[in-house]
């Protein structure tokens, strides 16, 4: 096959070859191991024939929902997986979906984007440093709206092509900002499609006549970007409670403009305060683009409408994403850059389990924890921050969740207290928990070397699927 696309092309060939398509939902006749060792094969016999090709899999499709739930039955296969591709494969891949139910005038999210997917990342991630001490690229070669319920997806519905453009942005912002381990991202939206007939065409960008479709205004929305951006340092308060909005901020030096782009995950409209160091921008000529469900029910992309701030606001659509510009007067081209590098636990997926100190003439009782030691090898002279990224999970006992929230969190014995959580879609109407928390941690607190990481809980319950120190130095 690759020898007959390098002679149609005149020579050009694939950068990344994936073996096969999601081999886990083939599971009634194809055994697991099966795959496996068909990946090592064909990556062998592609190494060998074109070098320059990089060899990966194995697109497993709803693990990264579910591979905590059922004593993480789902995440054994991809320890197996792993086992063989962090020695014989170029890049770890798989098709992370979120899913829409819809009760009457109300609807929900489930799945993979917020938490989950970092969660999995970091499980991944952290997996492949404590076998091979290195980062495996991660390449997302479907991603989007999947399973949908509650609403007759065979009938024409502005409100479900609205609901595709959502899931890509939201989707989009996740990855953008873990673009340190994201290689690829490819959205599952098709130029024009109709083996599922009126199914196929809410994913679809264009008419059967080449005129575009509502989904094509995912990709009208990020076409205002190009590689003369770069991204600026932006983060979100740290104020103990659910972050609903995801930031991004990008300048172009070649323009002297500054963006701010925000996803909306409350159902609400929301006002978003915007602070920005050292003067970066003004608020003359500044302009809009946002995509949002009107009271119509139809999706509407506004863009390059003037933006008029007070006292540093801008307003939100409910469960919208936008991009507000701004021109500047700095220059952009001397910004500091910032590296940014992240370090894992020694130990993962971690019980959280009781803790009780022997006691002889007093004591002062049992402890629900973890502990995991951290490495870090880089420089911390130059530490401009520190974050500590901790995902949790959590299965029903006796019919119910107990609090995931660590009730006391420690770096090498600080007390760190302040963070936010990432957005979970599906909490509460799922099987399980799988949060993860940000910390902000003083730089004081972590040291060259071992570091030393322990989280209190309320309950012996779940697991610390994974711990990560987020270091950014100058």
């Amino acid at each position: 096959m690759l020898d007959a696309i390098k002679k149609c092309s005149h020579g050009k060939l694939p950068a990344y070859f994936e073996v096969m398509n999601e081999p886990d939902s083939a599971w009634p006749y194809l055994h697991w191991e099966q795959a496996i060792q068909f990946h090592k094969i064909v990556a062998s016999k592609i190494r060998a024939r074109f070098p320059e090709i990089k060899v990966g899999g194995p697109t497993k499709t709803g693990t990264v929902s579910s591979s905590n739930e059922k004593n993480f039955r789902l995440w054994q296969n991809v320890e197996q997986f792993m086992n063989m591709s962090l020695d014989n494969l170029d890049f770890f891949s798989y098709h992370p979906y979120n899913s829409l139910s819809v009760h009457g005038t109300k609807y929900s999210w489930a799945g993979a984007n917020e938490a989950r997917f970092v969660a999995f990342m970091d499980m991944v991630e952290n997996y492949a440093d404590i076998r091979k001490s290195r980062v495996v690229p991660l390449i997302l070669s479907e991603y989007g709206l999947g399973r949908t319920d509650g609403i007759d997806a065979y009938h024409p519905s502005d409100w479900l092509d609205w609901a595709y453009v959502n899931q890509h942005n939201a989707h989009m912002f996740t990855y953008q900002n873990y673009r340190g381990f994201i290689d690829r991202a490819i959205g599952f939206l098709l130029s024009h499609g109709e083996t599922l007939g009126q199914r196929s065409l809410h994913y679809s960008l264009f008419h059967r006549n080449g005129t575009e479709k509502n989904a094509a205004m995912a990709y009208k929305f990020w076409r205002h970007f190009n590689y003369h951006y770069k991204y600026l340092r932006v983060e979100s308060q740290f104020d103990k409670h659910d972050r609903m909005i995801s930031p991004l901020a990008l300048a172009d030096p070649t323009k002297g403009k500054v963006s701010v782009l925000l996803h909306n995950y409350a159902f609400s409209s929301t006002n978003v305060n915007l602070h920005f160091m050292n003067n970066l921008i003004s608020t003359n000529g500044a302009t809009s683009t946002c995509f949002y469900l009107n009271s119509h029910k139809k999706p509407v992309l506004a863009e390059n409408v003037p933006l008029h701030m007070k006292n540093g606001n801008v307003n939100m659509h409910p469960d919208s994403s936008c991009i507000f510009t701004f021109n500047s007067h700095a220059n952009l081209n001397s910004l500091g850059t910032i590296h940014e590098s992240t370090y894992y636990g020694h130990e993962m997926k971690i019980e959280v389990k009781r803790h009780c100190a022997i006691c002889i003439l007093s004591c002062q009782g049992c402890e629900d924890s973890v502990q995991t030691h951290i490495d870090v090898d880089g420089t911390t002279s130059s530490m401009q921050y520190v974050k500590l990224r901790v995902a949790v999970s959590q299965e029903k006992q006796n019919g119910k969740f107990g609090n995931p929230t660590s009730t006391g969190v420690k770096v090498n014995n600080h007390s760190v207290t302040n963070y936010y959580r990432l957005f979970l879609s599906g909490r509460g109407h799922e099987d399980s928990l799988w949060e993860v928390y940000i910390y902000t941690v003083p730089t004081a607190f972590v040291k060259h070397g071992g570091n030393t990481v322990k989280l209190a809980f309320g309950q012996e319950q779940g697991h610390v699927t994974s711990v990560a120190l987020v270091i950014g130095t100058s």
